[in-house]
């Protein structure tokens, strides 16, 4: 049952301003450790985010709720994933692919194990973030928000320069806790 959920979450996730340069790198792994633009990251938050949801949906049966989430956000979302995917292209060469899919999965992985840490509180707790993305004015604040949240992150971002990154706040303030 765990595998059919992490292979459903991973099918989910394949679908579909922050500090000014940072480096990313994957947890566990040796490899290119550049610096990344600003968009990078961005887009990194925004796939967590959509990790998160997805979880979400799946665990708390709020289905309908993230499919109004994608269809408000799809071309976001999806441009965020190709800058994900690019960046793994960019850095990892010939290893890109299974670098972006080991993210991914790792990215699932992580958010499924903070919802069984969670147990019940978890979609309690999680829930109301679809709200909070629904009120958004439109599509651009979607990374500031995601960046906002405490969201799973299986990798690592090394400043290199700053630039202060805007808040967005959440019309429902929720303390969300995160296993270490």
């Amino acid at each position: 049952m765990r595998r059919l959920t992490l292979l459903t979450l991973a099918g989910l996730l394949a679908a579909g301003p922050a500090p000014a340069h940072v480096r990313v790198h994957m947890h566990g792994v040796k490899g290119p450790d550049p610096c990344t633009e600003p968009d990078d990251r961005a887009a990194f938050d925004v796939m967590s985010l959509k990790s998160e949801l997805t979880v979400t949906a799946l665990a708390c049966h709020q289905q309908d709720k993230y499919n109004e989430f994608m269809r408000a956000y799809h071309p976001a979302v999806m441009d965020a994933d190709r800058k994900v995917e690019n960046y793994f292209k960019r850095v990892y060469g010939r290893k890109s692919q299974s670098m972006h899919d080991e993210y991914i999965t790792t990215l699932a992985s992580a958010d499924e194990q903070d919802g069984l840490t969670n147990g019940t509180a978890f979609c309690g707790e999680y829930s109301e973030m679809f709200d909070e993305v629904m009120s958004l004015h439109d599509a651009s604040e979607l990374p500031d928000y995601a960046h906002s949240q405490a969201l799973a992150q299986p990798v690592s971002f090394k400043t290199c320069a700053s630039v202060p990154v805007k808040a967005v706040p959440s019309r429902h303030h929720v303390t969300r806790r995160k296993s270490t």
